[in-house]
Order: structure tokens, then sequence, then C-alpha cells
């Protein structure tokens, strides 16, 4: 998976011949996945089948993957439901709505239901996601299209790993030498499978923490 183009790449490193190519479509490919890792779920478009737990008393069901495009089917211990809305409001952020709540298999205590959501009572066929700009659908601005912020944000990374790799500094974070101390920012991480704060902070707001 590619989230940004070479061409894109070699416009902004300058780069007009293809001596680099090889190892730019490796660093593309390195950085998506490490983006993708990051943000939680898989941007492109395509379908998916989500086995899920049941969250007993909440009306909202959090799928692994975003923006959801269209609900193929919905199954409840196996049983197809029907009575489910997909709302723009909540699909953006991969939440698929049900009045009744996402209840499963539940033991009843009481008055209320069981806290404790219990097995995977849940299937989602679905399609969800972006046309990547390496898609012939892909339009840029398009709602359907992959967001230029991560566009942007990939883009950065790949700049900033280039620019290691090419200066022979893999892997050093600053080095000091004569009086004269050199700190490589494409280094400076947050913990974040070696992506830099100016590339997680253009990715934060499609970020999914706690996926099934």
């Amino acid at each position: 998976m590619m989230l940004c183009t070479l061409s894109d790449i070699k416009a902004i490193l300058g780069i007009t011949d293809d001596s680099k190519d090889n190892l730019l479509t490796l660093l593309i490919k390195q950085q998506s996945a490490l983006i993708c890792a990051y943000l939680g779920y898989n941007p492109q478009l395509k379908e998916y089948v989500d086995e899920l737990q049941a969250v007993n008393n909440q009306q909202l069901l959090q799928l692994n993957n975003r923006p959801i495009r269209n609900v193929i089917s919905v199954k409840i211990n196996d049983t197809e439901i029907t009575d489910y809305k997909l709302l723009p409001q909540y699909a953006k952020n991969g939440f698929l709505y049900r009045g009744n709540g996402w209840c499963g298999a539940w033991y009843t205590r009481n008055m209320t239901y069981d806290t404790v959501s219990g097995a995977y009572d849940i299937s989602v066929t679905y399609t969800a996601g972006w046309y990547l700009p390496s898609d012939d659908n892909y339009n840029e601005g398009a709602d359907d299209s992959l967001p230029y912020d991560i566009i942007t944000a990939c883009i950065e990374a790949v700049s900033e790993r280039y620019t290691i790799v090419s200066s022979g500094v893999q892997g050093i974070k600053a080095q000091s030498e004569g009086g004269i101390s050199v700190t490589y920012e494409g280094s400076e991480t947050v913990g974040n499978g070696g992506l830099s704060k100016r590339v997680t902070g253009m990715l934060e707001a499609y970020r999914i923490i706690g996926v099934a």
C-alpha cells in the first residue's frame, strides 16, 4: 500500500532522475505501513468483515475501519438484522448506530444487563475507507478520496526517512563534534513506530484508538 505517489516524493525532494526510484518506493511502502499502524485501521476503500464483541447498553458499535461507506450485512449470533442506521455523523468515525443497542449473549442480574460484553457475537460485512492516490477513481479533494492531510503526512514521513538514510545517519538522533551539535529532526519520535511528532500531528484527527 502506498499513501502517496512516487512523483510527489520526487517533486518534494527535487529528484529528477530515476536513480532513487527503488529506494523511494520502498520508503513509501514502509512509511505507509507505519501510518496505517498508527491510525489503527486500513484506509484503503474496500470490503471488510469484522467479528466484534457485543457492547451491552451501547447504541454505537465501533467498526475496525473508517469512514463506513456501505453496510452489506450485520449478523448477531448468526441471525441477520436490519434495524441499524448508517448515520453520516457517526459513519465518518467508524460507528454504526442501532437504537436497540448492540447486545449479544448476556446474563441478567437483578434489573440490569451484565456489563460484560461476552463473546464475539456480532459480524459486520461492509465497505470503508478512501480511494488511494494510485487508484483510478482517486479525485483529490473528493469525499471518497484519501484526505490530503494523510497524503501530506506520508510525504513528510518519507522525506524525513530519506534524509536520514541518504545522510548515512540511520538510527542516530543527534551528533556532536568539535563544539558543533547537529540534531536530525526526522529521528525525533514520540514512540509511535518511528513517526515524528510532525507526522503524528497531521494524523491525529483520523486516528482510531482502542479498536477491537
